[in-house]
């Protein structure tokens, strides 16, 4: 995946620019034709912006109250310039002041709602500008605008719900590590003079502590300078096409761990299409979108052919079932709601399936990387014990000998 600066021409004929995260310029034309836009041209975008650094950062829990008050606005019957007005002058949060000043400069130049928003990106992701659309197009903007509240609190518990199920592991995995360096650094060197003047020689658990310490503290500088090199090339990897992919195609395939990745994107991805479809967006446009909040690029490819499939006639569930990662049960849902009418439903059930199975997944997590950890530490203990003792013990027992 990288990112595309493009610019394209909507229904009526007006320039519209922008940048995209996308596998190549064939993928931005599909994507924005998805949304109803003719791409112009596109070109691939640096992956290091300077403006990057001093640009306003909304984050989730902004954009809910910017839209909460703007639902406000919408729903009290003012002139919506009015309203924007008073939020720009009378929130004491900067952000949300600086997207009220951006819609109102651009609805008093002539341009829509949705478009104002559209022109920043930034702030407003592209599945909250089409429901802004959709609801302006169909007079249903406070509708939509309670669509986006629903969706965006949820995306905040989520996110609550995953960060602290997996605060456990992390905190026990970065415990055992600072004190591997401890033990390394500082104990067993202090306990390495009583040892070597005992005399004789050295057991194997003990020259293998005094190898493993000798290096820590000989080398400490390089190996943190190679762990910071190695993280930086990490980053540096996931922003170009082909290192994120690889990137990517490798979470999936890591045991437990990639079945909690694909969970949680797959429970993102049913929850904004049923969304989407349920304020009223056509289901091609649907899934398009849906697609791009996924954030796992492999997973995004596969998805984004739904929509592909769907321009054929061919049936949402058997092109669910080709992508290989939507699970037997979600497609067989989706294809008795098909039958049915009853699309929005079975989406918003999928969500919840899945929902209900990121936690158990990260319980499996947990229950795997608790005793392993518990292992490693003990261990670890283990073999600095019998490094300390089994030296005395020698010694002790050529004396009673003697």
């Amino acid at each position: 995946m990288g990112v595309y600066s493009y610019r394209a021409v909507d229904g009526h004929s007006a320039i519209k620019q922008g940048r995209l995260t996308a596998a190549s310029v064939g993928d931005v034309e599909r994507i924005l034709s998805g949304q109803g836009l003719t791409l112009i041209e596109a070109e691939s975008a640096s992956l290091f912006n300077v403006g990057d650094l001093f640009a306003i950062r909304f984050s989730m829990k902004d954009l809910v109250d910017f839209t909460y008050m703007l639902k406000l606005v919408v729903s009290s019957g003012i002139p919506i310039m009015h309203g924007i007005n008073d939020l720009m002058r009378g929130h004491t949060n900067k952000k949300i002041t600086f997207a009220a000043s951006e819609i109102y400069q651009g609805i008093d130049s002539g341009l829509s709602l949705s478009e104002v928003m559209e022109a920043h990106p930034r702030i407003f992701p592209g599945y909250y500008v089409h429901l802004v659309k959709a609801g302006e197009v169909s007079g249903s903007l406070e509708k939509s605008l309670d669509f986006l509240i629903n969706y965006l609190t949820w995306q905040i518990e989520f996110k609550k719900t995953v960060k602290g199920a997996l605060s456990y592991p992390i905190t026990i995995l970065v415990i055992m590590a600072i004190l591997m360096v401890i033990i390394f650094t500082v104990v067993f060197p202090k306990m390495l003079k009583m040892i070597t003047g005992l005399g004789g020689e050295l057991p194997l658990p003990t020259k293998i502590m005094v190898s493993l310490s000798g290096f820590m503290r000989s080398n400490i500088l390089w190996v943190t300078a190679v762990a910071i090199i190695l993280i930086v090339a990490f980053q540096i990897g996931r922003r170009t096409p082909q290192g994120r992919q690889m990137i990517d195609n490798m979470l999936l395939k890591l045991p437990l761990i990639g079945n909690l990745i694909l969970k949680i994107n797959l429970s993102r991805y049913f929850k904004i299409i049923a969304t989407l479809h349920g304020a009223g967006l056509n289901v091609e446009r649907t899934f398009t979108i849906g697609a791009e909040v996924v954030g796992n690029s492999v997973l995004a490819e596969k998805l984004r052919s739904i929509p592909q499939a769907l321009v054929t006639g061919e049936n949402i569930s058997d092109t669910m079932r080709r992508t290989g990662y939507i699970q037997p049960l979600v497609a067989d849902m989706v294809s008795l709601a098909e039958k049915t009418g009853r699309l929005e439903e079975a989406l918003t059930r999928a969500s919840d399936i899945l929902d209900k199975e990121v936690p158990d997944t990260i319980k499996k997590l947990v229950a795997l990387i608790e005793p392993l950890t518990m292992a490693a530490l003990g261990g670890l203990v283990l073999l600095l014990l019998l490094s300390v003792f089994l030296p005395i013990y020698k010694v002790v027992g050529q004396l009673k000998v003697k």
